[in-house]
């Protein structure tokens, strides 16, 4: 069982020094910068021996960390100064010897500026056609992304920063045949650039445009003056270019007036000696180098830490370009940018914004196409950055979204090596948030795989499990009342270093033994998929995956645990709604959805709460302004109602930092406490009203399994045995999915994506769907 990882043991240190002096020695083209002569020294080889001890010393000290990007590039500058004699061929050398070693791979998790993705991100408020209504669009601005959906967001930009990034269309130099790079002035192609740019802005203008035109019935105001945008270039021509046609669309009366800043976070990848080089005679010099034939040359040159002759990684890209983003927002707030790039930068951003580890995303994004997310929407707000791509044009979109399917599903099937009737035995696992119905699904999974003859083993506590070898063969008597047990009853966890090659590998040599003839079994959210994905595409891993989560955010199926979640939050929300109800009071209850908002909705819905405040509405202090005081005020001082608001965890807003029910409770008091029709006057003795905080928070995970729970559970756990005897090839690389009563379906993990928030149910409950 071994690792996809791409095999360097070819590469050599003479290898490197023949390869980057070929390269240095080939003439300049036109356009380029050009480089210093490179001088002949006999004592390269021991040179680049002692540059990659003070390398791996600087491997250890940024585990440290770094302020940002510019101190993590002086760092780097400063060994080619003092440890290589400011010799770039040493570093060189010295540099992918140890990426060939495996000895920077640290690098991809070291604190560097603002560059380490975080655990999760808010969800951005896309809005389909069929569902936006006047209520959730008047007041807000509006963006039309294509494919009849449209992006919302509060009109006050005053804690928050947009962009709208853009990448050039064809150059004069073509990239997807020529190493281009930051060092070569390129131009757009007059017959094929040139209208691609103009497609740009078109499609920009669109975006931007008054959306009251596109929905038909709504009337809105365009909030956003393009006027006043703030635009931004690289050094390079062509995105100059890109901004003149771009704003002679977007304000053409202003164009002219309209002068771009050229800022350093948008260039391109420094490819150094060989900028302009032709890619084919590039991968032949480096087979010719190493004794390799042209297959084996790429893995190198294709790895995201392999630093270019003279120029630097894409991996130092991608550290420029993310602590860059993060510094443009700091510092541009309640401001639009427009940036215009390349696309390597986008290839960047994208991998960013990915929620999968940077090597993980590397490979999913490694083969950039035209016509593919040529505008990234960007929001900078609460020191993060949330993001969706979009393409120009939805033909091409649906092209490239199909193909990368098709490669991915003939990727899938190719990784199978289980046949019909082959198996004999299986390992379960429960990772992530824990959920009920856990207990239900691992015992059908014991009794089932024991009448069919399967050895069947558990995990404690997930992929960390993995890595320690806590694995143990399950009896009956280990499963005696499990199916009522809460939570998981073999242990769950957390476990982000499972994102780290190291301990991968861990986890894949304790596999080993009882992978011969058998399969994984993973339950849980949409990080456990990702997890059984990387472990099913690296190192062929024969994995099915089952959906648990109480946030149920995997779209095409309900996961196990919302239905026990919701059931145990009702018995506390109508608790507080007869205390509601008795004493007059506010209620503000918080549920678990940092990242998803289903569970609050769920919950607020079922309890025909008066308010919903989650975080993928595009405004939540406006929701608190309109919806909940406005509500508030109508009903407040009617005798025996009860008033239950529904907050998702984290949910942002100006009253307290870590937003949620945090300083709303106190905020709507004293709001509350100025309305003149609840204070007491001559002959009028109104209910006292207080506001008050509870928040559920993991109780809901220690839910006991409702019924319905337990059927999914168990029909989840007998389909996933059943099938992986009779069909391996249909299951194995999959998630099963749960569609309508007792209608089991395989997604593949590769097409594993988030469910969109109901804004149907969510209109509906608010009473607005019909307006």
């Amino acid at each position: 069982m071994k690792a996809e990882a791409e095999n360097l043991e070819f590469v050599t240190i003479n290898g490197l020094l023949t390869y980057g002096e070929a390269i240095a020695r080939r003439p300049p083209v036109e356009g380029a910068e050009p480089h210093s002569p490179l001088t002949s020294l006999e004592d390269r080889p021991q040179r680049t021996l002692e540059a990659m001890a003070a390398i791996r010393l600087f491997v250890q000290e940024a585990q440290k960390g770094f302020a940002n990007a510019a101190a993590y590039r002086e760092a780097r500058q400063a060994l080619i100064r003092q440890a290589c004699g400011g010799d770039e061929l040493v570093f060189f050398a010295a540099w992918n010897q140890l990426l060939a070693q495996g000895e920077l791979a640290p690098l991809f998790r070291a604190p560097i500026g603002a560059t380490n993705k975080p655990i999760r991100r808010r969800p951005v408020a896309i809005v389909p056609r069929e569902h936006m209504t006047p209520n959730l669009a008047e007041g807000r601005i509006v963006l039309d992304i294509g494919d009849d959906r449209f992006w919302l967001m509060p009109r006050d930009l005053s804690a928050r920063t947009l962009f709208f990034t853009m990448r050039h269309g064809v150059s004069r130099m073509d990239s997807k045949k020529f190493r281009v790079g930051r060092r070569l002035r390129n131009v757009l192609d007059a017959e094929r650039g040139i209208p691609k740019a103009d497609a740009i802005g078109t499609a920009l203008v669109r975006t931007l445009g008054l959306v009251g035109k596109q929905l038909d019935y709504l009337q809105l105001d365009n909030y956003l003056d393009s006027k006043s945008f703030v635009h931004m270039v690289s050094q390079s021509p062509n995105t100059r270019q890109l901004f003149e046609r771009v704003v002679s669309i977007l304000s053409p009366e202003t164009a002219e007036a309209t002068q771009p800043i050229t800022e350093w976070a948008l260039e391109s990848q420094d490819f150094g000696w060989a900028t302009g080089i032709e890619k084919t005679i590039e991968i032949e010099e480096a087979a010719r180098a190493f004794g390799v034939d042209t297959k084996t040359a790429q893995r190198l040159i294709k790895h995201p830490l392999y630093s270019y002759p003279g120029g630097h990684s894409f991996f130092e890209l991608y550290v420029e370009l993310v602590d860059g983003f993060h510094q443009l927002g700091q510092s541009h707030q309640g401001k639009v940018l427009c940036l215009y790039t390349h696309s390597s930068t986008l290839r960047a951003l994208l991998i960013f914004l990915d929620p999968r580890p940077f090597s993980e995303a590397f490979s999913e994004f490694g083969a950039y196409k035209e016509g593919q997310d040529n505008v990234v929407l960007l929001t900078y707000e609460h020191g993060q950055l949330s993001g969706y791509s979009t393409a120009v044009g939805l033909s091409e979109r649906e092209r490239a979204v199909r193909e990368a399917l098709m490669t991915a599903e003939q990727g899938r099937r190719g990784k199978v090596i289980l046949k019909p009737r082959q198996i004999r035995r299986i390992v379960a696992l429960v990772s992530g948030g824990d959920f009920a119905g856990a207990g239900a699904a691992l015992k059908e999974l014991r009794v089932t795989g024991n009448r069919l003859g399967l050895e069947v083993y558990f995990v404690q506590h997930g992929f960390l499990g993995l890595a320690n070898n806590w694995i143990e063969l399950v009896t009956e008597q280990d499963t005696r009342g499990m199916s009522n047990h809460a939570s998981s009853p073999i242990g769950s966890s957390r476990f982000e270093d499972f994102k780290d090659e190291e301990a991968q590998l861990a986890a894949i040599q304790h596999l080993k033994p009882y992978l011969e003839d058998g399969a994984l079994i993973v339950m849980g959210g949409d990080g456990s998929m990702r997890g059984a994905r990387a472990i099913y595409e690296r190192f062929g891993i024969q994995v099915v995956g089952i959906p648990g989560s109480i946030d149920d955010n995997i779209a095409g199926t309900t996961s196990l645990g919302l239905q026990s979640a919701v059931a145990l939050a009702n018995q506390s929300i109508e608790s507080l709604k007869a205390t509601s109800a008795a004493m007059g009071s506010v209620f503000f209850v918080e549920v678990m959805g940092a990242g998803s908002g289903h569970l609050a909705l769920m919950c607020a819905y079922q309890a025909r709460a008066e308010g919903l405040l989650v975080n993928e509405h595009p405004d939540p202090d406006a929701y608190i302004e309109e919806v909940i005081l406005g509500t508030l005020k109508q009903t407040l001082g009617v005798r025996n109602k009860s008033h239950i608001i529904i907050v998702a965890e984290r949910t942002p807003h100006q009253h307290h930092p870590e937003g949620g029910v945090h300083g709303l409770v106190d905020y709507v008091g004293s709001r509350i406490s100025q309305w003149t029709h609840l204070q007491p006057r001559s002959g009028h003795y109104p209910l006292s009203v207080a506001t008050k905080a509870t928040i559920l928070g993991h109780t809901l995970r220690g839910a006991f399994p409702t019924p319905v729970d337990k059927t999914m559970a168990q029909l989840f756990a007998y389909e996933a045995i059943r099938r992986l005897i009779e069909q391996p090839e249909q299951i194995i690389g999959c998630m099963l999915a749960y569609r309508d009563p007792g209608t089991i379906q395989p997604i593949p993990l590769h097409a594993v994506a988030p469910k969109p928030f109901d804004w149907e149910l969510f209109a509906r409950m608010h009473g607005t769907e019909l307006v």
